[in-house]
C-alpha cells in the first residue's frame, strides 16, 4: 500500500489506517474520562493529578464521532477506559452509539471493578464481549495501599471489587480477564495465588510488566519484575501449557496451568518488547489521538471536532497520526523515563 492510499480523497472504507511500518492499526482504545476512584501507586502521585475541566473532555457524542470515522477507517476492536470508564455519567449513551456500527466491532472494557457489579446489565446489553479488571492483589489489607486508599475503605473496595468479578463471570459469553500490575516488593508473593484462581474459575490473568507511563509519575526501577521471573515463580504449579495465538490477541504470551478452567498471559511491557506487533492507537479523555503510549507525541482532534470539521477531515488526522507511530519505544527496565500523557487520562 502507498502513501496516496492511506490519505487520497475517496471512500473512506477504502482507507486504512497503516502505520509506515505496514502495521495495520484497528484497535482504538477511548479514554473517556480522567476521573478516577483511586490513585494507584503505579499510575499516579499520592497527591494525584489536577482534573480536566469538564469543558476539555470530549462528549460522549465527540467520542462516539471519532470512534464511527475510525471504524471507516478499518478499526474493528474498541475498548473503553479512563480513569474510571464506570464514572462517566450516561456512559450507556456511547456504548449503544458503538453498538449501532456496521459490522459490529468488538467492544470491549477496562475497569477497577468497584462499580462494575451496579453497571453490569447496563455493559452486557449494549454488546461489550469482554471486560478486564485491574486487580493488583487478592489481600484486602495490602489493596489498600497500592490503590491509593486507607485501610477501611481499602477493604471495602476490594469487597465490591470481587462482587463486581463474581457476577461477570456468570454472565453467560462476557470473557474476563484480571489485569496484575508486578511490583517487587508488593505483590511478588501473590503469583501463584493469581494463578491457583485459574484452576476453577473461567479467568484470565494477565500478569504485567511494570511501566513508566505518564510523566507526572515518577518509575521506580526497584519495583521491576518480569514476566520472565513471573513465570518462574509459577514453576511449582506444573508444566504450563503455551497456547496458540489467536486472531485479536493482544501482546499477552498466553499458557494455561494443567486441568485449568482459566488461564494465564505475560506482557514483556519493558523486557522485551512486542511493538512489532502493535495494533493500537488511543484516544485520551481530552482528545488527543496517541501513537504509542510511551510518546509524547499526539494529535489534537478537539480543534476539528468543535471546528467544524467535517468527517472527512477528522479521517485525514487519523491517518496523520497512524503515520506517527514509531517504529517501537525506547524504554527498557534499566533504562526507563517517564513520558507521555498521564495514565488517568489515557488508560493503559
Amino acid at each position: 500500500m502507498t502513501k496516496a492510499d492511506h490519505i487520497s480523497p475517496g471512500s473512506p472504507g477504502l482507507r486504512r489506517l497503516v502505520d509506515p511500518y505496514g502495521r495495520r492499526l484497528h484497535y482504538l482504545r477511548l479514554s473517556v474520562t480522567d476521573r478516577c476512584n483511586q490513585r494507584c501507586l503505579y499510575c499516579m502521585p499520592p497527591s494525584g493529578i489536577a482534573k480536566l475541566n469538564h469543558q476539555e473532555i470530549l462528549s460522549l457524542e465527540e467520542q462516539a464521532r471519532v470512534a464511527r470515522v475510525a471504524h471507516s477507517l478499518g478499526v474493528d476492536k474498541i475498548r473503553l477506559t479512563g480513569g474510571e470508564p464506570l464514572l462517566r455519567r450516561d456512559l450507556p449513551v456511547l456504548l449503544q452509539a458503538l453498538g449501532r456500527l456496521s459490522p459490529r466491532p468488538d467492544l470491549r472494557l477496562t475497569t477497577n471493578g468497584r462499580l462494575l457489579a451496579a453497571h453490569l446489565d447496563q455493559i452486557c446489553q449494549a454488546g461489550v464481549t469482554a471486560v478486564n479488571v485491574s486487580l493488583d492483589t487478592l489481600r484486602p489489607e495490602r489493596f489498600g495501599l497500592i490503590t491509593g486508599l486507607d485501610l477501611e475503605e481499602g477493604r471495602r473496595a476490594f469487597a465490591a471489587v470481587w462482587e463486581g468479578i463474581r457476577a461477570a463471570l456468570a454472565r453467560p459469553g462476557l470473557t474476563v480477564k484480571l489485569n496484575l500490575v508486578l511490583l517487587k516488593g508488593l505483590n511478588h508473593d501473590e503469583l501463584v495465588d493469581f494463578a491457583r484462581l485459574t484452576l476453577d474459575l473461567p479467568l484470565a490473568v494477565r500478569f504485567i510488566e511494570y511501566m513508566p507511563v505518564g510523566a507526572a509519575k515518577t518509575f521506580a526501577p526497584e519495583r521491576f519484575l518480569s514476566a520472565d521471573q513471573a513465570l518462574a515463580a509459577l514453576a511449582g504449579l506444573g508444566a504450563l501449557e503455551e497456547l496458540p495465538r489467536q486472531a485479536g490477541d493482544g501482546p499477552a504470551q498466553r499458557f494455561r496451568l494443567p486441568g485449568a478452567a482459566g488461564e494465564l498471559g505475560v506482557i514483556h511491557a519493558l523486557s522485551n518488547h512486542f511493538c512489532v506487533t502493535c495494533n493500537r492507537l488511543r484516544l485520551s479523555a481530552e482528545g488527543r489521538l496517541v501513537p504509542c503510549l510511551f510518546s509524547d507525541r499526539n494529535l489534537d482532534l478537539k480543534p476539528i471536532l468543535r471546528g467544524g470539521g467535517d468527517d472527512a477531515a477528522l479521517a485525514l488526522a487519523m491517518l496523520q497520526a497512524a503515520a506517527m507511530k514509531p517504529r517501537h519505544h525506547q524504554q527498557t527496565q534499566t533504562l526507563a523515563t517517564p513520558s507521555g500523557c498521564a495514565m488517568s487520562r489515557l488508560g493503559g
